[in-house]
């Protein structure tokens, strides 16, 4: 299937040539005055952000595979130069940097009608790249942009040769709950080597949620993994047509996280105790906290697809309680709603009686950019009956 991958290869770099020389065509009339390849660049980089990003991916796709094969001593196949070597090899690019071209442009060189053409072409651009960004960033929203300290633990368990058809979708719906390179390399890895269909095929359209552009390989490019005669005729004949579909209810939950390994091994920074009132605020919490490296708990990122309202209910009660368990700290965001919340009072009890930190922090803090939080002192929560409380009418 080498030659498959190899035939891609020279394609995507085909392509990826003639793209850049129609973008770089494109820019010449907003050139200023003077400029140089770094500017080319630039200008490429500012007006056509997604499209150099997916080059760039491709590079690092292929580099990948160039170094598993070299690691192999194997012989080297998938030449794709990386983006700014592409924008260099351009005839339209050495036309424009040299001497006797540039100095025609300068000659010619009307700031006014320059200034007119970078407004022109900035109103056709800017909607276009805006509306790649929000789609993007929609499908983020989804996600922790973290990697968790349990990442290679699950993926590992996903490469076990025991592990069934029906284990690796959950652990990939698991997974989709990421954000961050070594979750991607993982998608793009089985997107060209997962043998099942169903699974195959979440990678692929996970990869394309985020924005990547994935190939999905017929059946008949792709390499048996195994040269055991009687596994081979099971992968093909039993375990690429397996399928399984997730009940999406909290009593699946539940089971899995009492009986799965992917769900047994799972830890979290923190807690994030909340009303679904103030969902925006808790977003902007989140998304700090991922960037100071800190993996939390929240219920409608990580266990959005089973944790619906309209079923709470036992089975949501102790997945809670589970999540509190594996939790090594928890924040409770202050707010009129949360303080209202009986959810938000029962988490707080029961991390309380685990002896574990609680910190706090403002609504309002938040959405000022103020995301200190501070350990939580005061106990107006402690209530020896909180089992009790009603928590499945009205819960926030």
């Amino acid at each position: 299937m080498s030659g498959y991958t190899k035939h891609m290869c020279d394609s995507d770099t085909f392509k990826a040539k003639n793209d850049l020389n129609k973008f770089t065509r494109s820019i010449i009339t907003i050139l200023p005055y003077d400029y140089s390849s770094e500017t080319i660049v630039e200008l490429l980089y500012k007006y056509y952000p997604y499209e150099m990003f997916l080059i760039n991916e491709k590079h690092r796709y292929y580099s990948d595979k160039e170094k598993s094969l070299t690691s192999r001593g194997r012989k080297s196949r998938y030449n794709f130069p990386s983006l700014h070597s592409l924008i260099k090899s351009l005839s339209v690019h050495n036309k424009l940097i040299s001497n006797d071209y540039k100095i025609q442009h300068q000659q010619k060189f009307d700031e006014t009608k320059q200034l007119e053409n970078i407004k022109t072409f900035s109103i056709e651009r800017t909607p276009k790249i805006k509306k790649v960004v929000d789609k993007i960033e929609k499908a983020k929203q989804k996600t922790q942009q973290v990697e968790p300290e349990f990442l290679d633990s699950l993926m590992g368990l996903y490469d076990r040769k025991n592990t069934s058809q029906k284990d690796k979708l959950y652990i990939i719906r698991e997974l989709q709950k990421y954000y961050c390179p070594k979750v991607i390399r993982f998608f793009s890895k089985k997107v060209d080597t997962e043998f099942n269909n169903q699974l195959r095929e979440m990678a692929f359209f996970h990869l394309q949620s985020l924005g990547f552009q994935p190939v999905l390989r017929k059946q008949k490019y792709m390499r048996i993994p195994s040269k055991n005669e009687k596994r081979r005729d099971f992968l093909k004949n039993i375990y690429m047509k397996e399928r399984y579909n997730i009940k999406e209810i909290p009593q699946e939950l539940e089971y899995r996280i009492e009986n799965s390994k992917e769900q047994k091994i799972k830890t979290y920074d923190f807690f994030i105790s909340h009303s679904s009132a103030d969902y925006s605020v808790v977003q902007m919490l989140v998304q700090h906290l991922n960037k100071n490296k800190k993996n939390i708990y929240c219920d409608w990122i990580n266990d959005n697809d089973y944790l619906k309202r309209h079923l709470a209910g036992e089975a949501t009660l102790n997945v809670i309680l589970k999540r509190l368990q594996q939790s090594k700290e928890l924040i409770f965001v202050i707010s009129e709603n949360s303080l209202k919340s009986n959810w938000c009072k029962y988490e707080l009890n029961e991390v309380y009686l685990q002896k574990k930190e609680i910190y706090f922090i403002k609504k309002e803090d938040i959405e000022t950019g103020n995301f200190e939080y501070s350990r939580y002192k005061n106990d107006w929560f402690i209530d020896a009956s909180y089992k009790q409380m009603n928590l499945f009418e009205m819960a926030t």
